[in-house]
């Protein structure tokens, strides 16, 4: 009796001390306009950042879902001068490259991914192309604000 008892410990605990070898992280959502006219994104299985912000008694901001991000990006696609960022992912320094000329100052403001103003300068550019540096930043992604009189454009970065 006592061998069959060792057999089956034997048994389970090898099984129990099996390894994963393959593995995945996947996440899926939805969105959905509520009949109040609020609007609802969420996903399942998000690798994030948690956090939440309160705005007029609403409270929202979980994970990387950047929905405010993709609004200000847009509106860059309907200006006259157009801009080139690179590279993107950066290490240290980032460029922007314009399609004309922008004389005067440039104001550069970047945010985290929580929505935190992390940085800020005013620069003017070196014909047509604006360098930031930027060596300490941590890895992640940051949206960037560009503006000038006549000029806004927004993007989204990358530090490695």
């Amino acid at each position: 009796m006592r061998f069959i008892y060792l057999y089956i410990f034997v048994i389970f605990t090898s099984v129990s001390a099996q390894q994963l070898h393959h593995q995945m992280l996947s996440a899926q959502g939805t969105s959905k306009t509520l009949p109040n006219g609020m609007y609802v994104s969420q996903s399942i299985g998000q690798q994030s950042v948690i956090g939440t912000q309160t705005v007029e008694g609403y409270s929202y901001g979980q994970g990387f879902q950047q929905s405010n991000w993709s609004k200000y990006i847009n509106t860059t696609a309907n200006t006259s001068v157009t801009t080139v960022t690179y590279p993107n992912p950066f290490i240290s320094s980032v460029n922007f490259q314009f399609s004309q000329v922008i004389k005067d100052d440039i104001f550069v403001s970047i945010f985290d991914i929580r929505g935190r103003l992390v940085y800020t300068e005013e620069k003017k550019p070196n014909g047509n192309i604006l360098t930031i540096e930027l060596p300490n930043f941590a890895t992640s992604n940051y949206l960037v604000k560009l503006s000038s009189i006549n000029y806004t454009y927004y993007t989204q970065i990358l530090k490695q």
